[in-house]
């Protein structure tokens, strides 16, 4: 699938000032803002640089909006005219993460360079997702230097840390809480496009994601008294352990269709051509069961409807083969769908994990809520994609990287993952945390394209 051929529209808002938006995007790169679990390693010189350009780029916003930095994240609100609209959130991160030691040497572009070459803009950030957050400043800039006038009330929010801990958006999130704030809808980071071909579909499928898994690292301890392999009757630690994790393996908590997942069925049934799902998704309750198996069946679905299990990590084996292995570990991790519980997920572990192994947490997070997708945000989301990218169907579904969105559900209850710079899937998989990162200018010009008519037509 070639992702260009799916633009359209891209002759719209024909006096943008595109040179700038490039330098703008490729200076904001220039700024290294990597964000770090150590926060004594974090230059937080480059992030009061990086505020200093947003204020001095976009003198329209610093205008007519009120602007406020919490810690290192920044807030900026433009006030709508009419109270009784929920105001609208656009936000995206300022971090980056580390560049991998080592790799230095294998980037075409310097990793912090913002070269402007072969129609890319290249270096850390430019993917992830420093082309959404200058973006947005842009569309912003763009429709207040023409005179709009705001009914409902925008905010734009750049948490500082959202690759290690998002503090920032917890912070942002508070603040707004504390006003009092109900926001319409979030528009953050996420989504992706694909081929309709696991569905059955001849249609590409625009995941918009609606909500994220949970975390969860279990860790399980088992031990031996060790000796000499030659007498195993007791058994082992590496044997009660092996045991403890195929048992968990094997043993999967439930499967079940998330409200998006049955509101994808729906949105795809008419482009559906192809079995199983073509017969299936015409009584989506009656032949749920028929469903779920073909998900559990496919690659690309089986993650959508249950809590994932991978094996991860395992220590302290013997140093010999013919001796008995003492103190054991090994790591589960787990990526919990909305209906289970991390206390249901423990308590089903250690009831299969047995008498001899001991299973804990190291980290646990529930998912997130399922956001609201009959709501006018989604909506207005789905028909702008759909005006500027064809024969793609915008669906919800679950997001399945983490985002700082998830931090504002006590104060929205429609949080939309969809960066709207749709690029070829190569350079996306390979450039995002990865060596090489860069956007090409058409899918960075066509992303403001969107993010201006949503703004707009929203608020």
């Amino acid at each position: 699938m070639d992702i260009y051929n799916l633009y359209i529209n891209e002759n719209e808002y024909a006096d943008l000032n595109a040179d700038e938006a490039v330098r703008h995007l490729s200076e904001a790169v220039q700024i290294n803002t990597t964000s770090y679990m150590d926060t004594s390693k974090i230059d937080y010189a480059a992030f009061d640089l990086f505020h200093e350009k947003i204020q001095e780029w976009y003198p329209q916003i610093m205008k007519h909006g009120e602007y406020r930095e919490i810690d290192h994240s920044v807030l900026i609100r433009i006030e709508g005219s009419d109270p009784s609209l929920k105001p609208a959130l656009f936000m995206a991160h300022q971090d980056v993460v580390p560049v991998v030691e080592g790799t230095e040497a294998d980037w075409i572009h310097d990793p912090f360079s913002g070269d402007i070459a072969d129609g890319y803009i290249w270096g850390r950030g430019a993917m992830d997702i420093k082309e959404m957050l200058i973006g947005e400043l842009e569309s912003l800039e763009y429709l207040l230097a023409h005179g709009k006038q705001f009914r409902r009330t925008l905010y734009l929010a750049f948490g500082q840390d959202e690759e290690v801990i998002g503090s920032g958006a917890i912070a942002i999130a508070k603040h707004l809480k504390e006003q009092g704030v109900e926001l319409e809808f979030v528009m953050d980071e996420g989504g992706r496009v694909g081929s309709g071909e696991a569905y059955g579909a001849d249609i590409a499928v625009g995941s918009i994601g609606m909500y994220e898994k949970g975390y969860a690292d279990l860790k399980l301890t088992a031990e031996s008294f060790g000796g000499h392999s030659s007498n195993p009757f007791r058994g082992t630690s590496l044997g009660a352990l092996a045991k403890a994790i195929a048992a968990i393996v094997d043993h999967p908590l439930d499967s079940v269709l998330p409200a998006s997942v049955r509101e994808t069925l729906r949105i795809l049934a008419p482009y559906i051509t192809k079995g199983p799902l073509k017969e299936a998704v015409r009584d989506i309750d009656a032949n749920e069961q028929q469903i779920i198996a073909h998900y559990l069946s496919h690659p690309d679905l089986n993650s959508q409807i249950h809590t994932t299990i991978a094996p991860t990590m395992i220590s302290g084996g013997s140093q010999a083969g013919n001796v008995m292995p003492q103190h054991m570990e090994a790591v589960i991790n787990f990526r919990l769908a909305p209906q289970d519980t991390d206390e249901a997920l423990l308590e089903h572990c250690r009831r299969l994990a047995g008498k001899d192994v001991q299973a804990d947490f190291i980290v646990a997070n529930e998912a997130s809520r399922e956001s609201r997708f009959d709501s006018p945000g989604f909506r207005a989301l789905q028909n702008v994609l759909s005006h500027f990218f064809k024969d793609i169907v915008f669906v919800p579904s679950v997001n399945t990287t983490a985002t700082d969105a998830r931090s504002y559900e006590g104060v929205c209850d429609c949080c939309m993952r969809f960066e709207p710079f749709l690029e070829d899937q190569d350079i996306r998989t390979m450039g995002v945390h990865g060596t090489n990162e860069r956007i090409s200018i058409r899918a960075y010009l066509q992303g403001i394209r969107v993010l201006i008519r949503m703004m707009d037509e929203t608020c």
